[in-house]
């Protein structure tokens, strides 16, 4: 089976400037260009920006193998913050165990100089083409 090729994401999350770096059958790296508009009141990348880049990339790597029209739902997301975030970000996800409908996830956020900004574990439910329609 070939590998999803995103080529459209969320209005939300094509606000936000994100891009495919890398993806493979289980694994999808996205970056996140610095903007001001992204940033907190003390000049970071706000803490739901980070959230949403997680998320959208693991779910992403939760759906690696599956059809284009496949979808996914969060079921749970733990984000850890560990140091501001500032200037282009990279996030890298992989799926650590797939069943049939329900996936586990683990990522991670770099800033341009490969400090670990945030990491973060989740569970997402996926849907098949056909089933994703249906919801």
């Amino acid at each position: 089976m070939s590998l999803v090729q995103y080529e459209n994401f969320s209005p939300f999350v094509e606000f936000l400037g994100v891009t495919i770096v890398h993806q493979g059958e289980d694994q999808v790296q996205t970056s996140l260009p610095s903007q001001p508009v992204l940033q907190n009141r003390k000049g970071d990348i706000h803490g739901g920006v980070i959230a949403t880049l997680l998320d959208t990339t693991l779910g992403m790597a939760a759906r690696g193998e599956m059809d284009q029209q496949a979808a996914s739902s969060t079921l749970s997301l733990t984000v850890n913050f560990l140091s501001p975030a500032r200037g282009e970000l990279l996030c890298s996800a992989r799926c650590v165990r797939k069943g049939r409908s329900i996936r586990f996830v683990e990522g991670q956020i770099t800033d341009k100089d490969g400090e670990v900004v945030a990491t973060a574990v989740a569970t997402f439910k996926v849907f098949s083409a056909n089933r994703a329609s249906a919801c």
